[in-house]
C-alpha cells in the first residue's frame, strides 16, 4: 500500500480511514467556524461591544494553552482520544453558547471552544502522519487541509443562512450537530498508534515539546504572524479599498489556497519540504509587495490570490516535515508544537496589526511587519533548502 507511483510500482492508495477521517475533520471545521459571523453581534447585545476585539484572540489562547497536553496525551494514549475527545468538548460548547447570557459566560464559552480545537487537530494531523507513507504525506496533507478549509469556508457560508432562518438558536443547535456527526465518524475509527508502540508514562519536557520540530515550528509562527494580521485589519482594509464585502480577501485567498494544496503536496513529497515553504514564502512576499506598491483594484485580487497559492504551498509543507522528523511515539507532540506556533503567530499577528492601526501607523506598517516575517522565513527555507542538497551531493 506504500508503494510510491513515482518508481512506476504500484499506484499508492490511502486507507480509506484517511477519508473518512477528512470527512469528520469537514464537519469539525463546519461546526466550530459556523458561529464565527453571529459571535459579534451576540456579544453587542450583552453590552459587551467593547470588548469584540477578543472573540479571536481569547479562543486561540485557550487552544494555545491546550496544545501541549494535547500532544502529550495523544502519544500516551492514542489519536482518537484527542479526536474524540476534543469534539466532546466542541459539542459542549454549541450546547452552551444560548446561554451566554453575561460577557464572562460568553468568553468561558469561547475558551471551552478553543480547548475543543487545540486537542482536535492534533489528532488529526497526527493520525494521518501514522496512516500515510512519507512518499506521500505532503499529498495527504494536502488534502487535509483541503477538507479542513472547504469546512471553514462552508461554515462562514452558510451559518448567515441558518441565521436567517432559524435564528441564532438555530445556529447554535446546528454548530452542535455539526460536531456530533464529526465524534461518530471519528468514534468508529480504527486506532492508528496501537498500544504496544507507546511508552510508559513520562512526565519530561521531551514529551510535551519535540525539539526536533523547532525549525518548522519557527517558520509556521513566522509565516502565520500574518495570517492573524490578516484576520484582524482585512475587513476594514477591504472597505478601505471600495470594496463592500468585508470577507473579499479572505474568500479569495481561502479559494486559492484550496485549489494549489494538491499541487503543493506533490512538490512537497518529490523535491522536499524546505523547497516547498520557499516557494510558498516567495508567493507571499509577493502578495505583501502588490499591497505596499499598487492601489489598482487587480492589486487587491492578486495579492489575495498570491497570499492564498503561499499558504497553499506553506501549511502542508510544515506539518508533512514535522511527522517527518518525528516517530510515532512523538508524532503528537511534534504536531502539537506546529500548532502552538500556529497559535502563536496568529495571536501576535492580530495584536501586532490592530496596535499599529491603533497607533495611527496605518495599513501599510502591517504589511511591511509581515513582509519582514516573509522574508525571514523564506532566507531559513532556502538555507535548509541548500543544505539538503549539498548533504545528497556528499552522499
Amino acid at each position: 500500500m506504500w508503494k510510491s507511483e513515482s518508481n512506476g510500482e504500484t499506484a499508492y492508495r490511502y486507507p480509506r480511514s484517511f477519508w473518512w477521517l477528512s470527512t469528520g475533520a469537514l464537519l469539525f471545521f463546519v461546526s466550530f467556524n459556523l458561529v464565527l459571523p453571529e459571535l459579534p453581534s451576540h456579544l453587542r447585545e450583552l453590552n459587551g461591544g467593547e470588548y469584540l476585539g477578543l472573540i479571536i484572540p481569547v479562543f486561540s489562547l485557550s487552544a494555545l494553552i491546550s496544545r501541549p497536553l494535547s500532544g502529550f496525551l495523544t502519544d500516551q494514549y492514542g489519536r482518537k482520544w484527542a479526536l474524540v475527545g476534543g469534539t466532546v468538548f466542541c459539542i459542549l460548547a454549541g450546547l452552551l453558547y444560548p446561554f451566554s447570557g453575561t460577557v464572562w459566560f460568553f468568553f468561558m464559552v469561547r475558551m471551552i471552544h478553543g480547548f475543543s480545537t487545540g486537542f482536535t487537530p492534533t489528532g488529526f494531523v497526527a493520525y494521518a502522519g501514522d496512516s500515510i507513507a512519507p512518499s506521500h504525506r505532503g499529498r495527504a496533507m494536502g488534502w487535509l487541509g483541503l477538507f479542513n478549509n472547504a469546512g471553514t469556508s462552508l461554515g462562514y457560508g452558510i451559518g448567515a443562512l441558518i441565521v436567517a432562518d432559524y435564528g441564532r438558536q438555530g445556529l447554535y443547535t446546528a454548530t452542535a450537530l455539526s460536531a456530533l456527526a464529526a465524534l461518530l465518524i471519528f468514534s468508529r475509527l480504527p486506532e492508528s498508534y496501537k498500544a504496544t508502540e507507546r511508552r510508559a508514562l513520562e512526565w519530561k519536557v521531551s514529551r510535551w515539546f519535540h525539539r526536533d520540530s523547532a525549525l518548522p515550528a519557527l517558520l509556521m509562527l513566522l509565516v502565520c504572524v500574518s495570517l492573524g494580521s490578516v484576520l484582524t485589519i482585512m475587513p476594514d482594509y477591504t472597505v478601505a479599498r471600495g470594496f463592500s464585502n468585508k470577507g473579499l480577501f479572505l474568500s479569495l485567498y481561502i479559494g486559492a489556497s484550496l485549489l494549489v494544496r494538491l499541487i503543493s503536496g506533490r512538490i512537497s513529497d518529490g523535491f522536499g519540504r524546505p523547497l516547498s515553504v520557499a516557494i510558498g514564502t516567495t508567493f507571499q512576499l509577493i502578495s505583501t509587495a502588490v499591497l505596499l506598491w499598487i492601489s489598482a483594484d487587480w492589486g487587491f485580487w492578486a495579492a489575495a490570490i498570491t497570499y492564498g497559492l503561499g499558504q497553499g504551498f506553506n501549511a502542508p509543507a510544515l506539518f508533512a516535515w514535522s511527522s517527518d522528523l518525528s516517530h510515532t511515539e512523538n508524532r503528537g507532540a511534534a504536531t502539537a508544537m506546529l500548532f502552538m506556533a500556529l497559535e502563536t503567530g496568529i495571536i501576535l499577528g492580530g495584536l501586532t496589526g490592530g496596535y499599529l492601526l491603533t497607533l495611527g501607523f496605518g495599513f501599510s506598517s502591517a504589511f511591511a511587519v509581515n513582509g519582514c516575517c516573509f522574508l525571514l522565513a523564506f532566507g531559513l527555507a532556502l538555507q535548509e533548502t541548500l543544505k539538503i542538497k549539498a548533504r545528497n551531493r556528499r552522499a
